[in-house]
């Protein structure tokens, strides 16, 4: 019976766990570091009234109004993430070695033997993974004096991959594979996002615009998780490996934006950003007995593919302010097509300035990304294999166990503040531009669910960048460096792992959620959030990400653009 009762725990804790790091495909914070597009990344992100190129699309369409001409843009960043983990504590701080009655592929758990995994400490684990790039394809076209239009492909300027160990759940620390300290949280994750967009802009007057971008959003997602069952220990005897497959084919957001240029010199912008949430769809791989070994008492490896899998994520809205002042050469004109057409050359910022200075402050409402919430497929099982059946070879599983209607799953996210200061130098106007900037951020994080998988800590981003110009061709690069605020998740200030779903399982300690006459609270009600009560439904249990999360950046960025006549 209590055999019985852990299997059940161990398929259950490998359903809750599978979102518990799952990334959020925020657009500020969290997955995307600061600015999307070479000549905004160079400026650190004080884009916003600037916006003289197709990347107005993202940053202020009501800028597309007086962008000159036909203008056909590709750019790319190549981002170089560096992120590790260093949990606190040891293996056996769950008490492993006290209660563990199975062996897996990496021994009996004893704390006795300073060989075996259950006497060491946990090691560093840090992410593997290729630079991730965000290539963005964009024309833009003036169609009549003040009208301007523009479309194309937007994507996050972020970095959608990563492994973190071995990829198998696995880490090897000094010639010793041993079980990765970070496995409750992520394993393996494959990101793809990206936003079909087309905007436009409007100035009924020469002294204001306003803009609008519509985005059709793409999200595809492949994330592997683990999980042990059990009340408290980590035993990986009992681990379950979970692979989450889905996508959202329509996920919408928009750009709004007005622009006021009270005088020549001086630009002022509010733009705002609101996004639908992920709906996502697909298949949920469920392998029991991950790291077992088929002996007596233990439990085989049993793979269970599970369909019509469905996610719910909500998105950061943002909101944005600009002021920017240029030291002009000539006067700005309303329409900078026929303009540079009677002057023989492009009229835009790089010729008629010799200076200008940004500063962008954006506030990020990520505290709306509170619960995600996971529904299984519905009336479906997954299989346990005891290691005294053959399962693995006469292909039935030993136990069939039914799924939760509905895991939610706490992020808790704080909003947060992102200044941004940079400008351009016009060396030679119209051919050669040097440009720098500076921004901030705020932590985004909280203590109780911080993860590895996405890190919005406190930044501090440096950043330079230059454009040349061979007639009506422009290559412009940049470089930015992302200092990242090391982030500590103290003892006693961590999330407790989910250790069962069903049936009110797990133990019942401060954090489960009661009523008034102290009786626990069953289920999940998504009008309350567990991360808005403060509390989790049944079965929360040992502690897996108390620990120091340390993060940073080094991008390079090319952008090429062509001025059509």
């Amino acid at each position: 019976m209590l055999r019985r009762a852990a299997s059940i725990a161990l398929v259950s804790i490998g359903l809750v766990s599978i979102l518990a790091a799952l990334p959020s495909l925020a657009h500020a914070g969290g997955l995307e570091y600061v600015a999307p597009g070479t000549r905004a990344f160079g400026r650190g992100g004080a884009f916003m009234a600037r916006a003289d190129d197709p990347m107005a699309l993202r940053y202020n369409p009501a800028a597309l109004a007086h962008l000159g001409g036909y203008q056909l843009s590709a750019e790319t960043h190549l981002a170089f993430y560096d992120a590790c983990v260093r949990r606190s504590g040891g293996y056996d701080d769950s008490g492993v070695s006290d209660v563990a009655d199975a062996d897996s592929v990496f021994g009996f758990p004893d704390r006795t033997d300073p060989n075996n995994f259950a006497s060491m400490q946990f090691p560093e684990v840090c992410r593997n993974g290729a630079p991730g790039p965000s290539p963005q394809v964009l024309a833009s076209l003036h169609l009549a004096e003040g009208l301007g239009i523009a479309f194309g492909i937007l994507a996050p300027a972020g970095v959608g991959s990563g492994m973190w160990g071995n990829g198998d759940g696995t880490i090897t620390s000094n010639g010793i594979t041993l079980p990765s300290p970070v496995r409750y949280q992520i394993v393996q994750q494959n990101v793809l996002l990206f936003h079909p967009s087309i905007g436009i802009g409007y100035s009924p007057i020469p002294e204001v615009s306003f803009g609008a971008t519509f985005m059709w959003g793409i999200a595809m997602i492949d994330f592997t998780t683990m999980t042990s069952a059990g009340s408290g220990p980590q035993d990986p005897a009992r681990d379950v490996r979970a692979r989450l497959e889905l996508s959202d084919w329509f996920v919408p957001a928009a750009v709004f934006s007005v622009h006021v240029t009270p005088i020549d010199a001086l630009d002022i912008v509010a733009m705002g950003r609101i996004s639908d949430a992920i709906e996502g769809e697909g298949s949920l791989t469920v392998t029991t007995g991950a790291f077992g070994t088929s002996m007596a008492g233990g439990f085989s490896p049993f793979t269970t593919p599970l369909q019509n899998a469905r996610l719910r994520a909500g998105q950061p809205w943002e909101f944005g302010l600009s002021v920017r002042y240029a030291d002009r050469i000539r006067p700005r004109r309303r329409n900078p097509e026929r303009s540079g057409r009677l002057l023989g050359r492009i009229d835009d910022p790089m010729s008629s300035e010799n200076w200008d200075l940004e500063l962008d402050v954006v506030y990020v409402m990520s505290s709306q990304v509170t619960d995600y919430v996971m529904r299984p497929p519905a009336g479906q099982s997954v299989g346990i294999c005891e290691g005294a059946r053959d399962c693995v070879r006469d292909g039935t599983a030993g136990l069939m166990v039914s799924l939760p209607n509905t895991i939610p799953i706490a992020k808790g996210w704080s909003d947060q503040l992102s200044i941004r200061l940079g400008g351009d130098v016009n060396v030679i106007p119209g051919t050669f531009a040097l440009r720098g900037g500076v921004h901030f951020e705020t932590s985004g994080m909280n203590a109780n669910y911080q993860g590895p998988d996405f890190m919005p800590g406190m930044r501090l981003g440096l950043h330079l960048g230059a454009t040349l110009r061979i007639e009506r061709f422009d290559v412009s690069i940049a470089y930015g460096h992302i200092f990242q605020f090391d982030h500590t998740v103290a003892v006693g200030e961590g999330r407790l792992r989910h250790t069962a779903s069903t049936g009110g399982r797990g133990p019942m300690d401060e954090h489960t959620c009661r009523d008034e006459a102290g009786n626990v609270i069953e289920g999940y009600d998504e009008s309350r959030p567990v991360a808005q009560r403060g509390c989790y439904p049944p079965g929360f249990g040992s502690v897996t990400n108390e620990g120091t999360y340390t993060a940073g950046y080094n991008v390079l960025s090319l952008h090429v653009r062509y001025h059509f006549e």
